[in-house]
């Protein structure tokens, strides 16, 4: 597997898009925060930095904000929720927020094992029933990556979703240059390449083998 890149790769190559490898017209601090910048920017396009997380859901509590996993605010969606009831790891459903209400909020006494969820909000999760206990659940969540700050730093992320983050770098560097033009080729650049790498990373599966 390739090794994900330093913080000094990434530079290397925001300054050959620029035509700037001597760093005079943009400086290694503002480029790094623009290469940050990116990185978000990737993985929240492209869910690619994913953590599983484990709760303890309480009796009587129907919410969970996302500051209460191991990762803390660092945690921006959550993409599925399972229950550890016993022996078994039971997925729950998840239901936008209009109808979990109507479905599953009517019996406000009511209380069970959890099999559906939604997301309110932008940092807050819905459970439902209301536990009758406290049950261990895992989180399939995507989290922001921690800044790189020193040259030698390497990113969690990996080829072919790192492909992406030096155009992006670029397009804020032109677009803050107020040279829109050029901005917007380096964003439709990063556009196709965020593509290229969902592509290449998804498409090649067999979710079932047996109906080929």
């Amino acid at each position: 597997m390739q090794n994900p890149p330093l913080l000094s790769d990434y530079l290397t190559q925001t300054q050959r898009l620029l035509h700037d490898s001597t760093a005079v017209y943009w400086s290694v601090p503002e480029l790094t925060d623009y290469i940050n910048t990116a990185r978000m920017r990737v993985v929240a396009d492209t869910g690619c930095n994913r953590v599983l997380q484990t709760l303890n859901l309480t009796q009587g509590q129907e919410t969970y904000a996302y500051s209460a996993l191991p990762s803390g605010a660092s945690t921006f969606d959550v993409l599925n929720l399972t229950v550890l009831w016993g022996g078994l790891r039971v997925p729950c459903t998840y239901m936008p927020y209009t109808e979990f209400n109507l479905k599953m909020r009517a019996w406000q006494n009511f209380q069970n094992r959890p099999t559906v969820y939604t997301v309110y909000g932008g940092n807050t999760v819905y459970v439902g029933p209301i536990p009758d206990q406290t049950y261990v659940s895992e989180w399939d969540t995507v989290v922001s990556p921690a800044m790189l700050v020193n040259l030698t730093d390497q990113d969690t992320i990996y080829f072919p979703f790192s492909d992406p983050i030096p155009f992006y770098a670029a397009y804020l560097a032109k677009y803050k240059e107020q040279s829109v033009e050029e901005a917007n080729r380096f964003l439709q650049s990063y556009a196709q390449k965020t593509a290229q790498a969902v592509r290449s990373s998804f498409t090649r599966r067999i979710t079932n083998p047996y109906s080929v």
